[in-house]
């Protein structure tokens, strides 16, 4: 419970820090305060995914059997692709039952995706602007 709180509320804050900071300095005027926040947002996604991906540890079946308590079930792993061999979405399952991903890590991967790639895209327009306008961007 305390790593999903700590991957839906840390990213959400430094976000929420960043925008406060970029809406009292004019934040249409300085790409560099969202290109800090698209970086940001990128490192928690980077975060998120690995402990995704690092969810079983190293040896599946020792993982669903010590730790989870179920049972290994190679043949449905392998039918329905949940085997831990795809980059996004993240799937790794002992069972049709139980999964070895958290529920959080891939909305939280895909949130904060939209995120960087948004605030990216925003901050390279302005740029964009203030070249094709000859316009100064306002240094802090």
């Amino acid at each position: 419970m305390f790593l999903l709180v700590f991957a839906t509320l840390g990213p959400a804050i430094l976000a929420g820090l960043m925008l406060r900071r970029s809406i009292r300095s004019r934040w249409n005027e300085q790409p560099i305060e969202l290109i800090g926040a698209a970086t940001a947002a990128s490192g928690f996604a980077v975060a998120v995914w690995g402990v995704g991906v690092f969810a079983g540890g190293l040896d599946d079946r020792e993982t669903c059997q010590l730790t989870h308590h179920t049972t290994y079930d190679q043949a449905w792993r392998e039918r329905t692709g949940a085997h831990g061999q795809s980059f996004f979405p993240l799937a790794n399952a002992c069972n049709e039952h139980v999964s070895l991903v958290p529920a959080w890590v891939n909305p939280t991967i895909t949130v904060l995706a939209a995120f960087a790639i948004s605030a990216l895209a925003l901050a390279l327009f302005q740029i964009a602007y203030a070249i094709f306008h000859r316009k100064e961007l306002i240094s802090s």
